[in-house]
């Protein structure tokens, strides 16, 4: 006699395989109530793992994961995944230093295969696997492995997902897909695409004369098979979801992801289908629990607690702070109030990147493209072509897909877009794969493109005014996750205008230049006022404002009366603004003492917060000051040659 199934008890998914339905039925409820109790607590993706909590349990009861393969695309959805694969009891350091991370993780686990976290690259990974296991033996059916994609419907209609397909498709893959339809990715799913499973949504009743149908078929000796043929001649005729039949690929669906019985049957029929499959489940956004399916996309992404009673106010006295994101949302409306040529794009996050008041205020002039960061930034540059002022905010590594149509459709073209980008720098509990730290690299090497970075609200208002008036050239504007300061230094009435190569000195001193860019300029003022106070050193400040252009003339001066400079951003070391300037030394025969901080070459783990990267980077106030404390005393300490002049471009 088999023991109870708990999932506290879960030695691994080989305990799920041989239990019945209603067992597995009352491990699903477990698991629901344990993803309500511990995100709730800890932070992060809610509502999406609520929605796949019976197809997570079905595919592990019917799959061998360590023989065959299982893919997630984002992965923002493996939660339960994680807690049937031994790490339930890690929950609490979900999203923590050192703890779980939010996605599939490589290094977590076995039953982790990709170290996922951007969309629509499930299928094209699982059909890699897929060649490279034939022929192999040894999957759970004693045949090759298989590989399964579990994809969201929002995902599937990115466009790699559909090379992935009828790669796989072509090939004769054993590739099951499994299409987990809730209708949403974060926001609500857009696109003919999404139209079209919507349509297959509304068949379910025609599916279901169709199975009766073909039960009937079943049951009759003689005509059996020819009523079948009918079925299926009917079934191809009534109901949409043949399209991805006529790619080559066995559709079955739609069909109810919640019965955890209808997923076992349909996964174990499939299995017998010796090619690739593609299972369309439906499914609650949410499900379980009552805030977070009547507000899924609320729920989507959770910060810890969110859905307790509030704690005490803050501080009255402190100054409240509102987020990049919301300023920039902010300036972009207000904008479009004077500049009716102002369009804004985004790729499936109008609320991530702050264009939900514009979406209300301007509907006819907001694009929403769903997860097609290609296809939005291309059809930027025909916008921007034909004389409109399109303003495209993806996030920076988001942008990172739709990186060849930056250079294409954009830059070749000289197409005056506006690129707002956002988590531009560390990103605290989302880890690697959603860290902002290249895209000053990826961009500074385009002919023309403008790269600059606010330090304040002040300066991202100013700053976005300029960009949509330079009709001539594409601008990236960045700025990172988090809080900004409402304003550092003069007040916008008396500071230098948004020309690009013109930075702003912010304090003078002896003793060095600090030249910092965005959001680090607020951390290197205040590491120039620790030293001031507690050293005796005198550090001039420089808020550079662009990367490319550079202050040319600024640079010079600089170098002519200082020997230590020190470059600071959030980004990583590699291509970023303290290479410009190295670059720029080389070229015109400086040699100071550079001192460059930044991001070293390294992926960065998720932490509990982005201030604990920020110090593990040496990029807080307290660690730039201790570095450039004992760089100064060394210098000072040696003897030191005399600054050299450059010469002047």
């Amino acid at each position: 006699m088999t023991s109870p199934l708990r999932l506290a008890d879960l030695r691994s998914p080989a305990d799920l395989r041989g239990r019945s339905v209603e067992e597995l039925e009352e491990l699903c409820v477990e698991i629901r109530a344990a993803l309500v109790e511990k995100v709730c607590q800890t932070g992060g993706h809610l509502g999406s793992n609520l929605g796949v909590v019976e197809l997570t349990v079905a595919l592990h009861s019917v799959f061998d994961f360590l023989q065959d393969r299982l893919v997630f695309d984002v992965s923002h959805q493996c939660y339960p995944h994680k807690m049937l694969t031994g790490r339930y009891h890690r929950f609490a350091t979900l999203r923590r230093t050192g703890g779980l991370s939010g996605f599939c993780h490589r290094d977590e686990s076995p039953y982790d295969v990709l170290t996922a976290g951007h969309a629509g690259t499930a299928i094209s990974y699982a059909s890699g696997l897929a060649e490279a296991m034939r022929g192999r033996g040894g999957g759970s059916d004693g045949a090759d492995p298989w590989a399964v994609a579990l994809v969201g419907d929002a995902g599937f209609g990115a466009g790699v997902a559909f090379e992935g397909l009828t790669y796989a498709a072509e090939r004769d893959l054993r590739l099951i897909v499994v299409l987990n339809d809730n209708e949403w990715s974060i926001a609500r799913s857009v696109g003919a695409l999404a139209r079209y499973l919507s349509r297959i949504r509304s068949s379910r009743t025609l599916h279901k004369a169709y199975e009766r149908l073909n039960e009937m078929a079943h049951s009759i000796p003689w005509v059996g098979s020819r009523l079948e043929e009918f079925g299926e001649v009917m079934r191809r005729a009534l109901i949409p979801g043949h399209v991805f039949e006529e790619l080559g690929v066995n559709y079955v669906g739609p069909l109810d992801g919640h019965d955890l019985a209808v997923c076992r049957d349909a996964l174990e029929r499939a299995t017998r289908i010796d090619s690739v499959t593609l299972l369309h489940f439906l499914t609650e956004k949410g499900r379980g629990y009552a805030p977070a399916a009547e507000d899924p996309e609320r729920a989507h992404g959770v910060q810890p607690r969110l859905f307790e009673v509030p704690g005490p106010a803050e501080d009255d006295a402190a100054p409240v702070r509102r987020s990049w994101t919301v300023v920039f949302g902010e300036a972009v409306v207000a904008l479009a109030e004077d500049e009716p040529r102002v369009h804004a794009i985004t790729a499936a996050m109008p609320s991530g990147t702050g264009l939900a008041g514009f979406a209300e205020r301007f509907p006819e002039r907001f694009h929403d493209t769903g997860i097609t960061e290609q296809h939005a930034v291309a059809m930027a540059g025909g916008m921007a072509v034909e004389g409109l002022a399109p303003v495209c905010a993806i996030y920076s590594t988001f942008l990172q897909r739709g990186y060849d149509q930056v250079f294409q459709e954009v830059a070749l073209q000289r197409a005056p877009v506006v690129f707002a980008v956002d988590r531009a720098g560390l990103v605290g509990q989302d880890g690697p794969t959603h860290m902002g730290l290249y895209d000053l690299a990826y961009l500074r090497p385009f002919p023309g493109m403008v790269l600059a970075a606010p330090r304040d609200a002040v300066d991202l208002e100013r700053a976005l005014r300029a960009a949509v008036a330079d009709r001539g050239r594409p601008w990236a504007l960045r700025w990172p996750r988090g809080k900004a300061p409402e304003c550092l230094g003069p007040s916008a009435g008396v500071r230098p205008e948004w020309i690009p190569g013109r930075a702003e000195r912010l304090t003078e001193g002896p003793d060095g230049c600090i030249l910092a860019i965005g959001a680090q300029v607020e951390a290197a003022l205040e590491a120039a006022r620790i030293l001031r106070d507690e050293d005796d050193l005198y550090l001039e400040v420089w808020d550079a404002r662009f990367v490319k252009p550079l202050d040319e003339d600024m640079l010079a001066e600089v170098m002519a009366r200082h020997r230590f400079v020190a470059t600071v951003e959030e980004h990583a070391l590699v291509g970023g603004f303290g290479s410009a300037v190295a670059e720029w030394c080389a070229d015109h025969g400086a040699a100071p003492d550079l001192s460059r901080h930044g991001v070293g070459d390294h992926f960065v783990p998720h932490a509990t917060t982005r201030e604990e990267q920020l110090a593990a980077a040496g990029l807080d106030a307290l660690s730039l000051a201790r570095a450039w404390r004992t760089r100064l005393r060394g210098a000072s300490e040696g003897a030191l040659d005399p600054p050299v002049t450059p010469a002047r471009p």
